[in-house]
């Protein structure tokens, strides 16, 4: 069973930084050095934008076949900003190892995440710069989407209002978690939180990935919690979820069993988030698309 909160041993080897677990991986496989892993023509394209495109990789070992995600950051401009930062030594880290160093750190905080094999960048005139993210796929943890899309049964009747119950209790305990070691995922919704039913058919174990957008800024932690809890909020379907659960979220994370004062605003401001969440997603999907996904 795959560990989602072991603190990782990160190393640099030639111009990759790697989890040193696969080291001999990456290498039989060779996909040692950043041109190798960039150019790496095979896998299953998952997801093809003008920033960025994810590619599902397979490799066989021990008769069984092993996937990794390839996220590909293109060329982004970082600006003489970027190159002053890193001429006096202060981090300017690419998408690509930014992701892979807020994974390690938040396993640094015992909080479940996807396991970083390996990131890499590379600069071209100065003020770009390509990136790279393999990880691990995290098989046998799904999507909360994907459970709710496939088997939106599991949370119906009334063993399933007691999984809800749970299932949001072990979020809003989670956001607090987060929140209390210093993170905001700043995408803490439904897409991107993974879920295993194991022991507990009940209760799952929970897992986030996708943390690109992981903010620390400790002058923004009182607006973290509305707008984590309206993120998740605005992806819990209706027919599925019902007014008390989505109540929940917000009674659980403060540890409470019902409103005060206080809680009630800060109901009112998730609500108008979740809200404007909405509206925002909705103006974007029916925005007309011009990028060129060949970009």
């Amino acid at each position: 069973m795959k560990n989602f909160s072991a603190p990782i041993n990160a190393i640099k080897k030639n111009d990759l930084l790697i989890n040193s677990d696969y080291e001999s991986f990456l290498r039989e496989a060779q996909l040692d050095s950043f041109d190798t892993v960039w150019n790496y023509a095979a896998g299953e394209i998952v997801k093809k934008i003008k920033d960025r495109s994810v590619i599902r990789l397979s490799f066989a070992k021990n008769n069984a076949l092993k996937y990794y995600y390839l996220k590909r950051h293109n060329t982004e401009f970082i600006g003489i900003k970027g190159i002053l930062k890193s001429f006096f030594g202060i981090k300017n880290l690419s998408q690509g190892l930014l992701e892979f160093n807020n994974i390690c750190e938040f396993r640094d905080k015992q909080l479940q995440t996807v396991i970083p094999v390996a990131a890499g960048e590379k600069y071209h005139h100065f003020f770009w710069v390509e990136s790279f993210l393999v990880t691990q796929d995290a098989f046998p943890y799904v999507s909360l989407e994907t459970l709710l899309d496939k088997n939106p049964g599991f949370f119906q009747g009334d063993e399933g209002r007691q999984r809800r119950e749970k299932l949001i209790r072990r979020l809003s305990d989670l956001a607090r978690k987060m929140h209390q070691k210093g993170f905001n995922h700043q995408d803490f919704n439904s897409t991107h939180i993974l879920l295993f039913y194991h022991n507990n058919p009940d209760s799952p174990e929970i897992a986030l990935f996708d943390l690109q957008r992981v903010e620390k800024k400790f002058s923004f932690r009182f607006r973290w919690k509305i707008k984590s809890l309206a993120r998740l909020n605005y992806t819990l379907p209706e027919g599925i979820f019902d007014t008390q659960d989505r109540k929940n979220l917000l009674l659980f994370y403060k540890g409470k069993t019902h409103f005060n004062l206080i809680d009630r605003i800060e109901w009112y401001w998730i609500e108008k988030k979740t809200k404007r969440i909405q509206r925002h997603t909705e103006k974007r999907h029916n925005r007309p698309f011009t990028a060129d996904i060949n970009g």
